[in-house]
């Protein structure tokens, strides 16, 4: 019983982990910078990290199931391509329902076809996932001839530039900086994440089918059914960034969110989802892209040049994958 206890004790301690790690680079940040610790600062950190965020949740209930999705990245560039399309041009004036449904529809499909490929077909998620990559971003060009699509409707631009209740004064300054609306997005995307992985049947499946695959389907799990499902949740959180992605640079653009998928991979396992499946949270999850967050906040505030930041992602990310193989699979 004192054994037990006694790592029931070590796992909540390796849990907290994370968080701990979140609070110190908070403290030191914010020790060496008085721009970091503001109100206006956090919120503009949850901002810039609502797109990686959406990406991960998708990220981690393909993870969970010991799978893999590359093609993120190149599906959120398709998405956003034509969502720019129809929402400038001879289509200015559509309704704002008709770029944000092609969008996430096509996000969608991407999801699909990479679910049917892994869970029909037997295809190596790695290999699946990476023609999709390929392809993906490939039609995007082909779809634009390598040219970005600007002048969007102005509606569509405030989808993602917007803020709740942002003032200015008499001389036309920001008087309120207000809530970027991004922060409720990020928010109600985990809050839906949350509840879908660790509230409901279907994110007891996706555990099982992560932990042992073989279990599952003796259990009476449709483990091709819940496979291709995580697939589709992936692709649809792409379509979303997709249009999301459009509306914050104000263009579709087929060179845009590359290297997005290593940011959402990285972020997650960050978080303590393990690659090898089966273990991982939503709430890790969260607390993976916030690090991501805080960590490229603080080095752009102190002028740190961007190039060390994709050397010390490389070595956050090392590091975790060596803890994911050494300490998570081990519990499994």
């Amino acid at each position: 019983m004192k054994l037990a206890t006694i790592q029931q004790h070590k796992d909540k301690l390796s849990k907290l982990g994370i968080v701990f790690v979140l609070l110190g680079l908070i403290v030191l940040w914010s020790c060496l910078s008085d721009a970091f610790f503001t109100t206006n600062n956090l919120l503009l950190i949850i901002k810039q990290v609502t797109l990686y965020g959406i990406l991960v949740i998708g990220m981690t209930f393909v993870l969970v199931t010991g799978g893999i999705d590359l093609s993120v990245g190149s599906i959120v560039a398709l998405s956003a391509v034509f969502a720019a399309h129809y929402c400038s041009g001879e289509y200015l004036e559509l309704p704002l329902i008709v770029p944000i449904s092609v969008a996430v529809l096509i996000g969608t499909a991407c999801g699909a076809v990479n679910g049917l490929g892994v869970a029909f077909c037997n295809i190596p998620p790695f290999i699946m996932t990476m023609c999709m990559m390929l392809a993906a971003r490939g039609a995007a060009y082909v779809y634009t001839n390598a040219k970005a699509i600007f002048n969007l409707n102005e509606a569509f631009v405030n989808i993602s530039n917007g803020f709740l209740g942002r003032t200015f004064d008499a001389a036309g300054k920001v008087d309120q900086y207000g809530i970027p609306y991004m922060v409720f997005y990020f928010l109600a995307a985990f809050a839906i994440g949350i509840v879908l992985l660790h509230c409901t049947t279907y994110g007891r499946k996706i555990y099982a089918l992560g932990g042992n695959k073989e279990a599952a389907r003796y259990s009476g799990i449709n483990t091709r059914w819940i496979e291709f499902s995580v697939y589709v949740i992936s692709g649809l959180c792409a379509g979303i960034c997709g249009f999301l992605m459009a509306s914050r640079i104000s263009s579709g653009n087929a060179n845009s969110a590359d290297g997005y998928e290593m940011t959402a991979i990285s972020a997650a396992v960050i978080g303590g989802v393990s690659l090898s499946g089966g273990v991982g949270t939503m709430y890790g999850a969260m607390i993976g892209v916030l690090i991501v967050g805080v960590i490229s906040n603080g080095m752009d505030i102190l002028g740190i040049n961007t190039y060390f930041q994709q050397i010390l992602q490389a070595v956050i990310i090392f590091v975790a994958v060596y803890i994911d193989v050494h300490v998570n699979r081990k519990r499994k």
